[in-house]
Formats: C-alpha cells, sequence, structure tokens
C-alpha cells in the first residue's frame, strides 16, 4: 500500500492515516480479531466454528483484491530494453500464492478463535480466559514485529505497534477486573 515517493523512498497511500491503517489491517491480530467477533455473534459454538473461517476467507480474497486493485499483483518484464507498453499482465501465480496460503490459515486458525469467541460470552471469571485471546495475540503479534521490511520500519509503524500493545495490556486488565468483579458480586448476592 505504498507507492515510490519522488525522492525514491516509499511514500504511505493516504498518508500517515492510510499507513496506520495498513498495518493494523494486515496484522495477525486484526485477522483474529474477526474471527473472534464472528464466534462472539453467532448463536452456537458450532456455527462460530465454521462461520470464522468462512468470514476469514472471504476476508483474505477480499483482502487481496483490494491489493491486486492497487498494483501489488503485477508481472514486470524485467528484460533489458523493455519499458512497459501498456497495462502491467497481473501476475496470478503470485495472487493465488498468497491467498492459498493465508486460506489455509483462515482454516486452521479459524475454528478454534470462532469457538474462543462462542466461549467469552460465559460470564464472570469462566470466560475470561477466551476473552483474553484476542488482546494476548495482540501483544505477541505486536511484539515479535521485526525490523527490516521498509513496510513496517519508521515511526509511524513503531508508534502503531506500541499503541496496540498498550491498548492490549490495558484491555487485558480490564477484563480481569471486570471479571473479578463481577464474579465477586455474584458470590455477594448468592449468598444473600
Amino acid at each position: 500500500m505504498t507507492r515510490q515517493a519522488s525522492d525514491f523512498g516509499r511514500e504511505p497511500v493516504g498518508g500517515v492515516v492510510g499507513h496506520v491503517v495498513h498495518l493494523v489491517a494486515s496484522a495477525g491480530w486484526s485477522w483474529a480479531a474477526l474471527a473472534f467477533a464472528v464466534g462472539w455473534v453467532s448463536r452456537s459454538w458450532r456455527r462460530a466454528l465454521w462461520l470464522a473461517p468462512a468470514s476469514l476467507l472471504v476476508a483474505v480474497v477480499a483482502y487481496y483484491l483490494v491489493k491486486m486493485g492497487q498494483g501489488e499483483f503485477r508481472a514486470f518484464d524485467l528484460t533489458l530494453g523493455n519499458g512497459p507498453q501498456g497495462p502491467m499482465p497481473i501476475d496470478w501465480n503470485g495472487f493465488l500464492t498468497h491467498v492459498v496460503a493465508w486460506g489455509a490459515a483462515a482454516l486452521i486458525f479459524g475454528p478454534p478463535l470462532g469457538w474462543a469467541g462462542a466461549s467469552a460470552r460465559e460470564p464472570h471469571l469462566r470466560g475470561l480466559a477466551s476473552r483474553l485471546v484476542v488482546p494476548l495475540i495482540a501483544v505477541v503479534d505486536m511484539s515479535l514485529r521485526l525490523p527490516g521490511s521498509p513496510e513496517l520500519d519508521g515511526a509511524v509503524a513503531t508508534n502503531t505497534w506500541t499503541v496496540v500493545r498498550i491498548l492490549a495490556v490495558t484491555v487485558c486488565a480490564l477484563l480481569a477486573a471486570w471479571a473479578v468483579h463481577t464474579t465477586v458480586r455474584a458470590h455477594r448476592t448468592a449468598r444473600t
């Protein structure tokens, strides 16, 4: 989601906001959150087991179609002396490789994430572990992002990872505190 800047550096399309949106949309935790949310709104854990991966598959295809529309999968003729002679053909092999690889990941990780979303509806401490899945994935995902890719380097990416990590840790603490509070309150109510 970048275009070549006039100084041959990488300039984010849509400015800083566009770059942040791209970083968040391409992070693993946001995809986990989609499957989790589908599980959360499913009427049963059985539905969550197939709706979460189905939703991820649709999202994967849509994501790569958008990237294709932005010119990500254009084939370039690298032979000397051959300049662009019109629109560059689409690199279908590159497109399909990404869709199949991430589609397989959707089929593998979708069911447990959907189940976690369905289980997170359990009240009090019973559902806490499931409610912590996405924020914990966000902390791990953002902590393991390694420098080296021009897309992931720079102040915007570093600040995005830091903000997401801080928010995820805060959400974990709030979820744990709320679960303890509601459990204690339920026990007190049951005694009276």
